[in-house]
């Protein structure tokens, strides 16, 4: 009986895994991004001028609420390699972040990958869908209900 349990309970995980594999997302685009900024009254900022090294960034732009609490980074790349490869340099950016005592986790579907992490009263996050990504620096955690009600409006 209790084998019984056991193979029932890994063969729904793996049901599951193979679901959230499975699962896709619509990449959101910088015209969204600076409506749903514009509707919140937040600073925009365009500034691609920044990579003009990194030819692969196509677009790059920053929002931020009145006081810079927290800033949010949205970029459109060439292709979804590179921002896979983007999402991943980031997410070592976020793990040499880690303190002692942390929480987060990571998501990943057909085409998106998320990374989140809580440490030290600081939130950050990335993730990339398709060829966008969005990442947020070390804020406040206080700051995270706001940040994550910006980015569910963008799909993220």
């Amino acid at each position: 009986m209790k084998k019984i349990r056991i193979i029932s309970l890994a063969l729904a995980i793996g049901l599951i895994s193979v679901m959230l594999a499975s699962c896709t997302k619509t990449p959101s685009d910088t015209s969204r991004f600076k409506s749903i900024a514009s509707e919140k009254g937040y600073m925009i900022q365009d500034v691609l001028s920044q990579f003009s090294d990194t030819p692969q960034i196509r677009e790059a732009t920053v929002t931020a609420p009145e006081g810079f609490a927290f800033q949010i980074e949205f970029y459109v790349v060439d292709s979804s390699d590179f921002a896979k490869t983007f999402f991943t340099n980031l997410s070592t950016v976020i793990e040499g972040q880690k303190g002692s005592v942390y929480s987060g986790g990571s998501l990943n579907g057909k085409n998106y990958a998320k990374r989140t992490m809580t440490s030290g009263g600081q939130y950050t996050m990335v993730e990339y869908i398709e060829n966008t990504l969005v990442y947020v620096p070390l804020t406040d955690a206080d700051n995270k209900s706001a940040v994550e009600a910006f980015l569910k409006e963008m799909g993220y």
